[in-house]
């Protein structure tokens, strides 16, 4: 487990998420990291030069030469952990992910471009007006149809210089190894920082789990169906915050605490939640370092089309839903990247974890090491 922490992916989960949750305190966040980072990773396939660096470095993938065949391992690698998370699967457990290229059909795209995204990420490829107003109805439908409807409406409105959209939908379907029992479910106080205490539905579980504690938090792995993917749920001391816990979750404490859980018998107290999150990540991505890309002057992405004109990445939009409840997770998400023309050895005790204020919870697939969905709970209802 510890070896699969220290993936790309989950470095740039992590460091997405801080970025995303910084500011917002009192506000619920949900995110797909694995699916902005496949969506970015599509479009770093047809990056160049400086643009291309700086993508590799946000991705937090190692530099590689030109030549496909002379690739280091690392990005291989990086791939591949990507890829394995779709062989999850299991009859109480559903992952689909979906890849499209949505191409102006003005654009004289490079067909080693479109080859690549093809063979990496089985993506679709469409050629389509684009400044026509049902494309964007297509693009939205396509969406939904790869989220199971949890995400019906993904674009508003492209720009009438929009050259190129790269979609991806994720959607993922759990069901709780051990469902909690639904009659032990019961109202009870959950106290959101900073206000007065809400009464939120708590379903109760005791069992044997993974699980953690330190001064500062604890933390406990819910198993999905199947086993190899869980939902970790990190519950900040009431002496600490979230905002503490989220500043300090860089990827070096990631690696020891997936190295620490062990089997603990213990009673789980988790709220229900249901809610709905979008985010458009341009000045997160650029705090990260990939300003290049989204600077008309300096954007490179020569290997989707020859300039003249130039075109650059203009907006990269985010939607997310998730439900968590007595039988499981349901949660969904989407990315939209648009490019734009220019212009212990001993058991321990057991334990109660009882999570009536702010958390963070991670769902993972511990097989490829790879973070599918996080999320900030600071209000369940």
């Amino acid at each position: 487990m510890g070896e699969a922490a220290t993936s790309p992916s989950d470095r740039f989960a992590l460091k997405l998420f801080r970025e995303l949750a910084r500011g917002r305190e009192s506000a619920n966040v949900f995110c797909s990291p694995f699916s902005v980072m496949l969506c970015l990773m599509m479009l770093r396939e047809g990056a160049t030069g400086d643009t291309r660096e700086a993508m590799t470095r946000v991705l937090e993938l190692a530099g590689e030469d030109l030549e496909p065949s002379q690739r280091p391992l690392q990005v291989l690698n990086a791939l591949q952990r990507l890829k394995s998370a779709l062989d999850a699967s299991d009859p109480g457990l559903e992952l689909a992910i979906a890849n499209s290229l949505w191409c102006g059909d003005q654009l004289p795209i490079q067909p080693a471009f479109l080859s690549e995204v093809r063979k990496n990420f089985a993506a679709e490829i469409f050629s389509v007006p684009l400044a026509d107003p049902r494309t964007v109805t297509r693009i939205n439908s396509w969406v939904a149809e790869n989220t199971r409807g949890k995400i019906p409406r993904m674009l508003d409105a492209l720009d009438a210089l929009s050259m190129l959209v790269a979609v991806n939908a994720i959607y993922f379907k759990g069901l709780w190894r051990e469902p909690f029992e639904k009659r032990q479910t019961r109202p009870a106080p959950f106290h959101p920082a900073g206000k007065l205490a809400i009464q939120v539905p708590l379903m109760h579980q005791d069992d044997e789990y993974p699980y953690y504690e330190d001064p500062s938090f604890q933390a406990v792995r819910l198993p999905y169906s199947g086993g190899r993917v869980g939902m970790y749920v990190f519950l900040p001391a009431k002496n600490s915050s979230l905002p503490d816990f989220l500043q300090s979750a860089a990827p070096a404490l990631w690696v020891r605490l997936l190295g620490s859980f062990r089997n603990t018998a213990g009673i789980v107290a988790l709220p229900r939640f249901k809610f709905e999150y979008q985010a458009r990540l341009e000045s997160i991505l650029v705090t990260l370092g990939m300003g290049v890309a989204f600077r008309p002057q300096t954007a490179r992405f020569d290997r989707i089309a020859l300039p003249p004109p130039p075109f650059w990445l203009d907006g990269v939009i985010h939607r997310a839903v998730v439900e968590v409840n007595e039988e499981g997770t349901e949660a969904a998400a989407a990315t939209a990247s648009v490019l734009t023309l220019a212009a212990a050895s001993l058991s321990p005790p057991p334990f109660q974890m009882i999570v009536d204020r702010p958390f963070f919870f991670a769902i993972r697939d511990d097989h490829s090491g790879t973070i599918l969905f996080m999320g900030a709970v600071n209000n369940p209802v």
